[in-house]
């Protein structure tokens, strides 16, 4: 996880905070500011505190709650917007209008999927098929992989879980 601790450079901002600059006390005033803010307890991939906001307290059509994501060290290293679905086509112009696409997966029926890159920083667009709900993850790289990387663990874990039941 020591890729973790290393800062991105700066320059992805969202929600007027910076993946890999801010610090957990900066975004914890400025969200404050905003609306209520509650600690989301320790998160497993980063290792590091979170913090919780409903989405009411930003003037952002069918945004549900975003959650701020921290390295052990305190510096924001994900943001993950939850979001009601029917939103999906606006955001991905948007976000494709402003950084790289890497993979976009939109068929006619089914899950949609877009993800795009930018400095040391992954941005995802994530609308599962038959959700109400979209996530829009912003990520410092380190975080994006140690993500990822858990998640394989996890369905690996289970399928060898499963293979011992039979």
């Amino acid at each position: 996880m020591s890729s973790l601790a290393l800062p991105a450079h700066a320059g992805l901002k969202v929600l007027g905070v910076e993946i890999g600059v801010s610090t957990l006390e900066q975004v914890r005033k400025q969200a404050a500011a905003s609306g209520a803010v509650k600690n989301g307890g320790t998160n497993t991939w980063s290792e590091g505190p979170t913090l919780e906001v409903p989405g009411s307290s930003y003037e952002i059509q069918g945004l549900n709650s975003v959650l701020y994501i921290f390295t052990p060290d305190e510096k924001l290293t994900a943001v993950v917007m939850t979001m009601q679905n029917h939103r999906f086509d606006e955001i991905f112009d948007v976000l494709a209008g402003k950084y790289k696409m890497v993979k976009k997966e939109r068929p006619f029926v089914g899950n949609n999927f877009a993800k795009f890159s930018a400095p040391d920083s992954i941005i995802e667009l994530d609308a599962p098929h038959l959700s109400f709900e979209m996530q829009v993850r912003y990520m410092s790289s380190g975080f994006s992989k140690a993500w990822r990387d858990g998640l394989q663990s996890q369905r690996q874990q289970k399928r060898n879980n499963d293979k011992s039941s039979f």
